[in-house]
């Protein structure tokens, strides 16, 4: 959390480009993966994966401006909750009533937790402009982590 509040204060510049390209490519990435009944839950997680380590670099790397950060990080965000979905949505489709229904639970108290951490994460930086980023950033490591584990549940 420090080293990315530190790289975000340090990346100033502008890339409006990369913002326009990377709204793209996670539009027809949206659109290839859109059928779950079909999907190679392994390919999928490859291209999430690629796609949030190349968001992840051009954060780390790019010359960006704050309100550019707070776009990636907000597309990192949502490259990964749009993931649990997908897989929540077919472990709805694959799993019994009573497995399903289990799994509810802890994904309520997960979300639950969830949110806690990420207001947490940004209760120092309530109302400047690294906030979004820095909860941003939290919400999308916490929502990763949760997608690997819905997506052992698939294997």
């Amino acid at each position: 959390l420090i080293l990315t509040l530190l790289m975000a204060v340090f990346m100033i510049g502008c890339g409006n480009k990369d913002v326009k390209e990377s709204n793209e490519s996670q539009t027809m990435d949206s659109e290839k993966t859109s059928n779950t009944e079909t999907r190679d839950w392994d390919d999928y997680m490859t291209s999430i994966k690629e796609e949030s380590d190349r968001i992840k670099v051009s954060l780390e790397n790019d010359e960006l401006t704050q309100t550019e950060m707070n776009i990636k990080s907000q597309e990192l965000y949502s490259l990964w909750d749009g993931a649990l979905n997908d897989m929540w949505s077919e472990l709805k489709r694959s799993l019994s009533e009573e497995e399903f229904s289990k799994i509810s639970g802890e994904q309520s108290t997960w979300s639950t937790e969830k949110e806690k951490s990420v207001e947490e994460a940004g209760k120092e930086f309530e109302g400047g402009s690294i906030y979004s980023l820095i909860v941003n950033m939290e919400a999308a490591k916490i929502t990763e982590a949760r997608v690997y584990e819905l997506y052992e549940l698939l294997k």
